[in-house]
């Protein structure tokens, strides 16, 4: 018989998860009990998590989706990312990201840079030329507000 390994978390991270897990529970409105029975979990596994306990990673993945997270989203907290909340939308299984407002300039930035370098030749001046000037023309439009961080 195989046996499984996974690498077990420090109690540090654990805590980080479980601070992460409580809160987003509380923003819900939503009490242990409800989220063990809608992860199908026992009130002792879920409770492990509250209290920063190590459990297997099919437990994450029971979770997250009744906290409104990523999959993924617990391993990425227990290595120090925050937890991604998704929100439906449209038809069933479609979901979003919501981009936090500091973050949406960053973003576009990276994703133009991604894109030239993936398609083009462009010199690195050109390509911060490029991202400069969808930013703004994101801010002539209104989808960026004025006075987002920008990455320097």
């Amino acid at each position: 018989m195989m046996s499984r390994m996974t690498i077990s978390p420090d109690a540090p991270a654990l805590d980080q998860l479980a601070a992460h897990i409580t809160q987003r529970r509380l923003q819900l409105g939503l009490n242990k009990i409800d989220v063990a029975r809608a992860a199908k979990l026992t009130i002792t596994t879920y409770s492990r998590l509250e209290d920063g306990k190590s459990v297997r990673d099919a437990t994450y993945g029971k979770v997250e989706p009744v906290l409104g997270w990523a999959p993924g989203s617990c391993r990425a907290a227990l290595d120090g990312a925050p937890p991604t909340v998704v929100e439906p939308l449209g038809p069933p299984g479609a979901y979003f990201s919501p981009v936090a407002p500091g973050d949406l300039a960053r973003d576009v930035e990276q994703a133009v840079q991604d894109a030239a370098v993936a398609v083009t030749e462009m010199s690195a001046a050109e390509i911060r030329a490029l991202k400069q000037r969808v930013v703004d023309e994101l801010r002539r439009r209104g989808r960026i507000r004025d006075g987002m961080p920008e990455k320097s």
